[in-house]
């Protein structure tokens, strides 16, 4: 199951309701109703957790000032589910997270009007305000989801072989073996002269135990280090992001040039730019503030314009350097349109893995396909008695099959 983020309130007619979560649609009735009635055990503002079947929740409440709510109180509930367990280090992030979540709330004095937003009949002077903060709270709730799953999701396959070769000893060192087999001995020398304040074993190890390379004795002595696979990181043009955006057929007109003009430049790039390039990326997916933009802009685009309202002063602060970095290294690109500005995927990452070269080169070429003229094809006897006479025609098959003298 996927880590789902919740806010719910209680509505003075029916009860507590969850008012939002994300992702969307993952939320069903029934465990939208449980996570809902949590909220008549807990009277005290504050952070607990809560257990129903294999799912832990854990949630904080809390209450903002309403000028339109019994007692001028909004009672509200942040949650968070999962199937997974917590470390005590992570749920004290939550925790932390929480509280941060329900100060953004009480520091506006109009958002309590998102809350009735399904009785907005009754408010039609407020129809505006009530619409706006709605999609702020909404805005709120996903950042605040992103920012848990930074600290409790499981690292992709592609953070996970990102994390390694971010070590620049490391990148360098099975570029190295891509050459081909090396004595151990030979690539210890050469790593000793390059990265001395490193640990040879160690690395070697952990290149062994991830299935990188293989290490090959010979006789009782030479050992060779064999690259088992090539690892890479590459761009590729954001398509399936273009698809998210055709609601702005605009932003595509703007973004398309942009991107042409800048794989034109990078099919001419040098193998020493590609390394340094493919180095960088390695960087950025291993990064997990990082990794998330990327992650969210695989699935569309961003309003720069909405990012003050969306976090706070301390996330924007490493929101907007993350966005400057991507921006660098040609990863997104900004657009402007219809005085607003978007953020979008420039170019997309993803990591590759290979036979190494060497390997390639020691694989058996494809034999060149045998034509059979389909008049004279003969077929192998199967029986001892026509070893004399090893190859029959088709015709002398099929005459044998319907009794025909040959």
């Amino acid at each position: 199951m996927k880590t789902i983020v919740a806010i719910s309130y209680f509505h003075r007619k029916i009860g507590p309701l969850v008012f939002y979560s994300y992702p969307k649609n993952s939320l069903d009735k029934d465990l939208s109703a449980k996570i809902a009635n949590i909220m008549d055990q807990q009277f005290n503002e504050g952070f607990f957790t809560h257990s129903f079947e294999n799912l832990k929740s854990m949630n904080y409440y809390f209450e903002i000032h309403s000028d339109w709510a019994r007692g001028n109180k909004e009672m509200l509930m942040v949650s968070m589910i999962s199937d997974q367990q917590i470390l005590p280090e992570i749920e004290e992030r939550i925790s932390d997270l929480c509280v941060e979540f329900s100060k953004q709330l009480q520091s506006n004095e109009e958002i309590y009007t998102a809350f009735y937003i399904n009785d907005i009949n009754y408010h039609e002077n407020e129809k505006e305000i009530i619409v706006k903060n709605e999609a702020l709270i909404k805005a709120w709730v996903i950042n605040l989801y992103w920012a848990i799953i930074e600290d409790t999701r499981e690292k992709t396959e592609e953070e996970k072989i990102s994390i390694l070769l971010n070590n620049k000893h490391i990148f360098d060192t099975l570029e190295r073996l891509s050459k081909g087999p090396i004595p151990l001995e030979w690539l210890r020398e050469w790593f000793f002269e390059n990265y001395p304040n490193k640990n040879f074993e160690d690395i070697i190890n952990t290149l062994v135990d991830k299935q990188f390379i293989f290490i090959n004795q010979i006789g009782l002595v030479e050992k060779y280090v064999l690259l088992l696979k090539e690892v890479n990181a590459e761009r590729i043009p954001p398509d399936s992001v273009i698809e998210f955006i055709d609601d702005k057929p605009e932003l595509i007109d703007l973004l398309l040039p942009k991107v042409q003009d800048y794989y034109s430049e990078y099919e001419n790039k040098s193998e020493e730019e590609l390394r340094e390039d493919t180095f960088t990326l390695f960087q950025i997916m291993a990064d997990p503030k990082k990794y998330n933009v990327l992650s969210e802009l695989r699935n569309g685009l961003i309003s720069k314009d909405m990012l003050p309202k969306l976090v706070s002063k301390k996330s924007l602060d490493s929101l907007m350097e993350t966005i400057e970095f991507l921006k660098k290294y040609d990863v997104i690109e900004e657009l402007n349109h219809d005085s607003e500005t978007y953020i979008v995927l420039k170019t997309n990452l993803q990591i590759t893995t290979a036979f190494p070269e060497w390997m390639r080169k020691l694989l058996p070429k494809e034999a060149e396909p045998v034509v059979v003229n389909k008049y004279s094809r003969k077929l192998k006897a199967v029986d001892k008695k026509d070893e004399e006479s090893p190859l029959l025609s088709i015709d002398d098959v099929n005459s044998n099959k319907t009794g025909r003298n040959p």
